[in-house]
């Protein structure tokens, strides 16, 4: 068995794309998975499954069909977001603001001309942004007002899809996952 985590992108955000955790938490039992649980109401839910094959498609394609509409799925098995987590090149946001410090976790590695936009995107602000393959931190504390740090537009500079989570959420979703 192995745990895995689905961050769902662009649900239960200003009254658009509603879905009730407890309906995806139901369509994922009936799918066969084991230990379903889920997180807070922005798309958060744990679950085991005896292999990750196929669940790239399936998961989205099962979603679709019971609510009604897509929505990007970004899924991790629970030692790739321990990675992130000890990867986070930031310790001193986390322990400071960890709500300002976002998590993107990318459909791939953005290539080098989108490591630029990225940069460019930040600037000499405030801000601070590291790359890691397909993880990307942005500790924004302190620039909360420079509106240019915008989770979507940080995904268009980076040229590939994906979603993020504060460290606060991120911390609660890995406990999820050792659970």
């Amino acid at each position: 068995m192995t745990t895995h985590v689905c961050l769902l992108r662009g649900v239960n955000v200003g009254g658009n794309k509603i879905v009730k955790m407890a309906l995806w938490k139901q369509l994922y039992e009936e799918m066969g998975f084991t230990r379903v649980r889920t997180l807070l109401q922005s798309g958060n839910i744990v679950f085991d499954a005896q292999s990750g094959e196929g669940l790239a498609e399936r998961l989205p394609a099962a979603f679709a069909a019971r609510f009604g509409f897509t929505a990007d799925h970004v899924l991790r098995d629970a030692t790739a977001l321990e990675a992130a987590i000890a990867g986070n090149p930031f310790p001193d946001a986390a322990e400071a603001t960890p709500n300002h410090l976002l998590v993107f976790f990318l459909s791939g590695a953005p290539d080098k001309a989108a490591a630029e936009r990225l940069a460019a995107l930040i600037g000499d602000g405030p801000a601070r942004l590291h790359l890691s393959g397909d993880v990307l931190y942005l500790d924004f504390a302190g620039a909360i007002l420079q509106k240019a740090i915008d989770p979507v537009k940080v995904l268009k500079a980076a040229g590939v899809t994906g979603t993020s989570r504060n460290w606060t959420t991120l911390g609660k979703l890995a406990a999820l996952a050792r659970a």
